[in-house]
């Protein structure tokens, strides 16, 4: 008796053509998520970026708007005991190296209560293409006082200042027709307004006008 054929049925799996395919497929799916995912990263890393740079900038501008708003008529002495004028600005007479503006302020904080003024002498420096502000602890300087340098904003290339005097703009404070650039005695009046330009290296240029308040 002859015996039926048996039908052997066909196994399933995938051949090597099918995993190929599914490699290359997988391969094209991962290499556009790789791609998204990084341009997404990349996107945040410069919004972040650009965020600090906004931060340092409007924190510069505030520290400099907050000198400029609380400036009081009150010259000092130098380490050298040479007169320096209660404000000054594009005239070589102080003994800060590379320093761009020079004041008086008030509103020196004192948690502690000691006894001391509550004016300060705060000045802003360009060095190395950083903005730099320093304070000192007392306002007449002795030789041996120590100045405060806090960096406030990195890549300046340059920055201005012009003073509003009665009506007229002028490029540097005291005036030159005022007689004190030199800082040979009190200045006779503050200014008006201080406008402040600021070039940056990516940012390009930044203006800010910052009116004071008028003294007596």
């Amino acid at each position: 008796m002859i015996a039926a054929p048996r039908n052997h049925s066909r196994q399933g799996g995938f051949t090597l053509i099918e995993m190929l395919i599914a490699m290359a497929i997988f391969a094209i799916l991962s290499a556009t998520a790789y791609y998204g995912l990084s341009t997404i990263l990349t996107a945040q890393e410069r919004i972040n970026d650009n965020m600090d740079r906004l931060n340092a900038i409007q924190r510069s501008m505030m520290f400099l708007g907050r000198d400029l708003d609380q400036l009081v008529d009150r010259p000092i002495r130098s380490e050298y005991d040479a007169p320096l004028p209660a404000l000054m600005a594009g005239v070589v007479v102080s003994s800060v190296e590379d320093t761009v503006l020079e004041l008086t302020r008030t509103g020196y904080p004192n948690p502690l209560n000691v006894t001391r003024s509550r004016l300060q002498r705060v000045a802003y420096q360009l060095k190395d293409d950083n903005l730099y502000r320093v304070t000192w602890s007392s306002l007449d300087r002795a030789p041996d006082s120590r100045a405060h340098r806090t960096r406030m904003l990195e890549a300046v290339t340059e920055i201005r200042f012009r003073f509003l005097t009665g009506q007229t703009w002028v490029n540097q404070w005291p005036p030159l027709n005022s007689g004190s650039t030199t800082g040979g005695g009190k200045t006779d009046i503050l200014p008006r307004a201080v406008e402040v330009t600021i070039e940056l290296e990516d940012w390009g240029k930044i203006t800010r006008l910052f009116p004071l308040v008028e003294t007596p």
